[in-house]
């Protein structure tokens, strides 16, 4: 009886030992129950939740907020985002998928040239082609989004946005770049070989912030005859688009970055862009820095285009200033774009146009879709496709007979491209 009395006096403190080791390592009482005010017990429903979760012990996670959305961003110092982000990997036998959106107007004439050349420069890169057009329902442009973001990556022609719609109607393409949140726009304009333009040796990298502005999509009509439309400028934003502009500048060994803004009049809302873009500068003393009024700028453009390197503006004026310098080299038939987000890009031409007057006349420039196509295959890293097409695509502008309309020829699409592909190796 004495020995039992022992080994259950035993076992009762090795017991207690071990609870008291649990218990160490137990974590701390989570919050208190609220308790009724008549009989100070807890509501039965949320104590059983509470001893539920106690013993799934599932975390609480604390989901990371994008650094531009946070209401403390201005007083913390934000990290550059990358120049671009990565690429998606290759997936079987080293191929690419990449999403097509053909789009409106001369956009699927273009596309089926760019395949066309591809083909014949074994480019490693298939094509998902999603379809989207102006009056395509939502459901359509949501297909579009699912296919870029199971790709990474996607070239498209554009999609028309008609004025002439209900204003609850939204843009196919900025719904593709906000939702995506693709927030620089990015195009090169440069003189080509054997165009001949007014100005030579432009050489400007525009840097154009791409989901808010003037293209919130904010608009009222406060009474009868009198509309309200929303600018939104944000410090996070701001400050982002700064920073890959730098950071643009500082990968392609730019010496000199210029803010365009409208601050004399609208003090706060391009006050705050200029500010920031003013911030991150200080951030990159290797860059020189200007700001420049957009109605100077655009006078400074057509008169001396040479004077600018790297240039960075909110979204309309980036918009105009794209058009503008589309034109001081040859047109719109000319220049590529590339939009990038932190996870996504999406490439077109710079200018997006939907040609829609010379469509299947087979006189549109392929020029700007190649190159656009050129830049996405050096996103994918595939440098040496890249470099093979393009190269294909200046020797054939130095041969005037395949100059298209829009650059004082009379040659044909087909033409063009035939040329292009007689240059490849």
């Amino acid at each position: 009886m004495a020995a039992a009395t022992r080994r259950g006096a035993a076992g009762g403190a090795r017991a207690g030992g071990k609870s008291r080791e649990i218990s160490r390592r137990r974590p701390p009482r989570p919050l208190a129950l609220p308790r009724s005010r008549e009989s100070g017990a807890a509501h039965p429903a949320m104590a059983a939740a509470l001893r539920a979760a106690r013993r799934l012990r599932v975390p609480v996670p604390r989901w990371p907020r994008p650094a531009w959305f946070s209401h403390d961003a201005e007083r913390r110092h934000l990290p550059p985002p990358p120049v671009s982000p990565q690429p998606p990997p290759a997936k079987y036998g080293g191929r690419h998928t990449v999403t097509l959106i053909p789009g409106d107007g001369i956009g699927p004439e273009l596309m089926l040239h760019v395949k066309e050349v591809f083909r014949h420069a074994c480019v490693p890169v298939d094509f998902e082609e999603v379809r989207v057009g102006a009056e395509a329902p939502e459901a359509d442009v949501h297909n579009a989004i699912m296919a870029i973001r199971r790709n990474g990556v996607a070239i498209k022609g554009n999609i028309e946005t008609n004025h002439n719609l209900p204003p609850s109607h939204k843009s196919r393409n900025n719904l593709i770049r906000t939702s995506l949140d693709l927030y620089a726009n990015v195009i090169h304009c440069q003189s080509l070989p054997g165009v001949e333009t007014r100005h030579r040796d432009v050489d400007i990298l525009i840097v154009r912030e791409n989901t808010e502005g003037e293209y919130s999509s904010l608009e009222h009509e406060s009474v009868a005859g009198v509309v309200e439309s929303l600018k939104i400028i944000t410090a996070g934003r701001s400050r982002r688009i700064a920073h890959y502009a730098f950071g643009l500048a500082r990968a392609a060994k730019r010496r000199s970055v210029t803010a365009v803004h409208k601050a004399n009049i609208m003090k706060l809302g391009d006050g705050l862009f200029l500010q920031c873009c003013k911030e991150v500068a200080a951030e990159y003393p290797e860059i020189s820095f200007q700001s420049m009024i957009v109605d100077n700028t655009t006078m400074q453009l057509v008169s001396r285009p040479q004077q600018f390197d790297v240039m960075v503006m909110p979204n309309l004026y980036g918009n105009i200033v794209n058009n503008v310098c589309a034109g001081l080299v040859g047109g719109p038939g000319l220049v590529p774009g590339a939009n990038y987000g932190h996870d996504y890009a999406v490439f077109e031409t710079a200018t997006r146009n939907t040609g829609k007057s010379i469509a299947n006349r087979n006189i549109a420039n392929p020029t700007a879709a190649l190159l656009a196509a050129c830049m996405m295959l050096d996103h994918l890293r595939l440098h040496s496709y890249a470099t093979t097409i393009r190269q294909a695509v200046l020797s054939s502008l130095d041969d005037p007979r395949t100059h298209t309309p829009d650059i004082g020829g009379q040659g044909t699409t087909s033409g063009a491209v035939q040329s292009i592909i007689n240059h490849l190796p």
